[in-house]
């Protein structure tokens, strides 16, 4: 976080995604008169703000999920009401959509961003959220917070996966960027996702830890696989819910790890990250659940996806904000100051 305090724990997410009141009041100091390009000025308002925007609403994250569920199933029902290939494909799309719905969510409960209670935040981010894409929070979590730690360093996991490899150097022709979204809808994408959902699925555990979750998981799939064998439902799980997994999440993982983190000025903490403004249709099929504030959750991850707009419009109203966050009016806008127009060519 790239704010005028004095306390170092204040700069460190792995630290303010759990932040009680007290503690955010302790952390948040005083500010020097001047700063530094890319810092924020953190007045008592704000603070107080801060503390506001940070509160958990159990209903509202109860509620997204629900939500994306329900679509989900929608989709499923309307793709065995009629059995044709352009519904079940546009089905596949949805769901997919969905599927990155909840794992946005999830990234939430990384931070214990769902419920209050640690223990039962973990539980519903894996049976709801994580488990169904055969990832785990704890194992997200453990790599999550060294990004935020170490952001587009060295020590910092998403950074080093992508470093050096052709498919993330920016800029890029509109040709390249088609053939590579094309390579990951027919499947090129299959050996990232596995190392992916790997490298996600494991975490540094005590033995007993290790072994207990092992036979939660075990259960939860067994119990999730005789329900879809007692209902016949193999052949519409196989085609609507793994082959997305495979072929189409891994389009949408691409196109917002690049919005996130690509084609950026990389100065300061201001332009290490970006916000976009997504279009509906952006919305429904890239950016859900307010992750286009990706910037505002780097800089203060201990606020709820659901509060990100209200902190946005608190932060643009510091000066320093406003001049040196890296903004964008949309994903693939062709004019204006677009997401695609930064990673193309000038």
């Amino acid at each position: 976080m790239s704010t005028s305090t004095n306390d170092q724990r204040a700069l460190s997410p792995s630290s303010t995604h759990e932040l009680s009141a007290a503690e955010m009041s302790d952390i948040l100091a005083s500010e020097p008169d001047s700063l530094p390009a890319g810092e924020i000025r953190v007045t008592n308002e704000f603070r107080q703000r801060l503390r506001e925007l940070s509160k958990l609403n159990t209903l509202r994250a109860v509620a997204g999920i629900a939500g994306d569920w329900a679509i989900i199933a929608a989709c499923f029902s309307a793709a065995l009401l009629i059995p044709h290939p352009v519904v079940w494909v546009c089905a596949a799309i949805l769901i997919a959509a969905r599927q990155h719905a909840l794992l946005i969510i999830m990234h939430d409960a990384s931070h214990f961003r769902i419920v209050a209670n640690k223990r039962w935040n973990d539980r519903l981010s894996n049976w709801l959220l994580a488990w169904p894409a055969l990832v785990s929070t704890e194992g997200y979590r453990d790599n999550h917070l060294a990004h935020h730690s170490h952001l587009n360093t060295d020590d910092d996991p998403d950074w080093t996966r992508k470093a050096g490899k052709p498919e993330w150097e920016f800029p890029k022709t509109r040709w390249a960027m088609l053939r590579l979204i094309l390579r990951d809808v027919f499947g090129g994408g299959f050996l990232d996702i596995l190392g992916a959902m790997r490298n996600l699925s494991s975490r540094k555990s005590k033995p007993d830890e290790v072994k207990q979750r092992a036979w939660g998981k075990l259960c939860y799939y067994a119990l999730i696989a005789a329900v879809i064998t007692a209902t016949g439902m193999w052949v519409p799980v196989l085609l609507l819910w793994f082959v997305p997994v495979f072929t189409i999440l891994p389009v949408m993982f691409r196109l917002r790890g690049i919005a996130e983190h690509f084609g950026l000025e990389g100065e300061h903490e201001l332009n290490m990250s970006r916000n976009f403004a997504a279009r509906s249709w952006e919305r429904i099929l890239f950016a859900p659940h307010n992750v286009g504030y990706h910037l505002d959750h780097h800089l203060f991850p201990s606020v709820p996806y659901y509060n990100l707009p209200q902190l946005h419009r608190e932060l643009l109203k510091h000066p320093e904000y406003a001049a040196h966050a890296h903004l964008n009016d949309s994903l693939f806008g062709l004019r204006g100051k677009s997401v695609l127009n930064d990673v193309l060519p000038a």
